[in-house]
């Protein structure tokens, strides 16, 4: 018999019987036992709604008996916990088999976890990797450039108006017989 803890601190046992599995399967369609399906098995309680409802019904009279509704239930879970109690139901799972083929099983599982483990070091040392490149990003950000932040305070070529005489699009006076200079097109 395996068992897992709760967020709440509440310890819950596996015991894989044949009545475990035939209810698993009955109320949730997974059939935890068939070989051939294991990989679809894998699959379905990869996914955490599916897992948490096969972990209910594993665990349906213990939460009877505490009062403890499949909500409640399913509230006293979190990531780590979760990941506890299906490591708990596969090792259960696994010990429930045949004796001839529980060693094929327990090493395929170990191997299995041995991929996740290595999946998250890669993972660790990406996140690492983009951690520095964001710092890097940041640090330059906050460097001050000559180009925005040492312009000129003020220069003699421009007047206070804001425009010099050069300025484009702007009619200037001048000795002209109409007093007025057109912008050349």
């Amino acid at each position: 018999m395996k068992t897992f803890t709760d967020v709440e601190g509440r310890h819950w046992n596996i015991r894989g019987t044949l009545g475990t599995f035939e209810r698993v399967k009955t109320a949730t369609g997974v059939d935890m036992l068939d070989l051939p399906t294991t990989q679809q098995c894998l699959r379905d309680i990869s996914d955490v709604f599916k897992l948490g409802a096969v972990l209910y019904v594993v665990c349906e009279q213990q939460a009877q008996e505490r009062g403890i509704s499949p909500e409640q239930f399913s509230d006293s879970f979190n990531a780590d916990t979760l990941h506890a109690a299906a490591d708990a139901l596969i090792e259960e799972t696994i010990f429930f088999c045949r004796s001839d083929v529980r060693p094929a099983l327990e090493m395929a599982y170990e191997k299995a976890k041995l991929a996740e483990k290595k999946a998250v070091e890669v993972m660790q040392t990406r996140l690492a990797a983009l951690g520095k490149e964001m710092d890097a990003a940041l640090e330059n950000l906050s460097t001050p450039t000559d180009s925005v932040t040492n312009l000129p305070e003020s220069s003699a070529s421009i007047p206070a108006s804001g425009r010099s005489a050069a300025s484009s699009g702007r009619r200037r006076r001048n000795n002209a017989s109409d007093g007025i200079t057109r912008r050349a097109s």
